[in-house]
């Protein structure tokens, strides 16, 4: 069973939301969907992503650019190599997305990832 405060955790989106619409085009595409899933529990470099995900390295970092631009994804912290290179961690914003079709109907329910680091960036 559902408790009350479970339930205040769905917003449901706008039929005319920027944010329903990027995200129904996310999940329209493999590779977005493999990067939303990867990054939910724990921010991650887009060079992990490539590894785990099996991504070619420019689609990756374009589908993170899209993914950022459209505020699904969030710079959450960064990473500097032994050999100096800076990498930006992202995680998901969203802990879950629920796309209810019916008759005449698209409705979008998000919940949003309220364990994500916090950011100095935002």
């Amino acid at each position: 069973m559902i408790g009350d405060n479970r339930l205040a955790d769905f917003k449901i989106l706008d039929r005319e939301s920027k944010l329903r619409k990027d995200i129904l085009k996310a999940l329209s595409d493999e590779y977005s969907r493999s990067i939303m899933n990867f990054t939910i529990e724990k921010p991650k470099s887009v060079v992990e992503i490539v590894k785990e995900c099996d991504i070619p390295m420019t689609t990756a970092y374009r589908r993170v650019n899209e993914l950022e631009e459209n505020k699904i994804l969030k710079v959450t912290g960064s990473v500097v190599t032994d050999d100096g290179k800076k990498y930006f961690l992202y995680q998901n914003r969203l802990k879950s997305i629920y796309v209810i079709f019916g008759l005449e109907s698209l409705d979008v329910q998000i919940v949003e990832n309220e364990g994500m680091g916090t950011s100095s960036y935002w």
